[in-house]
């Protein structure tokens, strides 16, 4: 078993490459233990201009409704975080409100304190997600659909369960599904740092004790791990923290 101080990364093996190669960059050593995939669905049948806004929550969902090449001309987009609203600029799409909020919850605070009244939204994502930001908007009034447009699957639990962890290692989780996946797989609790506070409660429920990252990004993770300040290592939120 190794005995150097290394970050694990869990995020989507594209995702975690981003990361490893910033670390290097800070000389910080990592691994890649990919514990979720994404995987997508059926595309619905939707006819974009009847909403007024689209919100998404992740860069991932981002990604995802770029896939289905619709037209949304006139519907303005609302952004959880600096990553999702990059991911929505890169497919050529307005952002007319960004919020850098830890979960659900702050998100669709700060949109209805923006937004210019009820209207029809549409919620792009995961198959299974939070209960946020859905169930306030409609407390407001919006009517709201969710579009379901893949699904977070584990990745394979024997892979999870044969890799050799070090006890200085510290795990960075960014999403409870990933969590779960990890729980499933084995039965250590390591040193771990979580994204957020949906991720550190499923931490708590799967008997860890993590540290908790004061904003959504690598920067503040790395902060937490107590690794100290990356100032070189600016990035950006991911904000998986909506999926379940």
């Amino acid at each position: 078993m190794s005995n150097l101080k290394r970050i694990i990364l869990t995020r989507e093996q594209s995702r975690n490459q981003v990361w490893a190669a910033r670390l290097a960059k800070a000389g910080l050593d990592s691994i890649a233990l990919p514990l979720v995939r994404f995987d997508p669905l059926p595309a619905p049948d939707i006819d974009p201009t009847a909403f007024d806004w689209v919100l998404l929550t992740s860069p991932q969902g981002a990604r995802a409704l770029a896939a289905l090449s619709l037209d949304f001309d006139g519907v303005r987009f609302a952004a959880l975080g600096h990553g999702t609203a990059k991911a929505i600029a890169t497919e050529g799409w307005p952002v007319d409100f960004n919020a850098a909020a830890l979960d659900g919850v702050e998100f669709v605070q700060g949109f209805l304190a923006t937004a210019d009244g009820p209207g029809p939204v549409l919620l792009p994502g995961p198959r299974k997600r939070l209960l946020e930001p859905r169930a306030a908007l409609e407390i407001a009034g919006y009517t709201v659909r969710e579009m379901p447009l893949y699904e977070t699957l584990p990745t394979d639990p024997a892979t999870v369960a044969a890799a050799q962890l070090g006890p200085d290692d510290v795990v960075f989780f960014c999403s409870p599904s990933a969590v779960r996946a990890f729980a499933a797989a084995r039965g250590d609790k390591p040193r771990c740092v979580a994204i957020g506070r949906t991720t550190a409660d499923a931490c708590r429920t799967a008997g860890m004790n993590p540290q908790v990252a004061d904003t959504p990004d690598l920067e503040s993770m790395v902060r937490a791990a107590g690794f100290g300040d990356l100032p070189t290592l600016k990035d950006e939120p991911v904000n998986p923290e909506l999926e379940s």
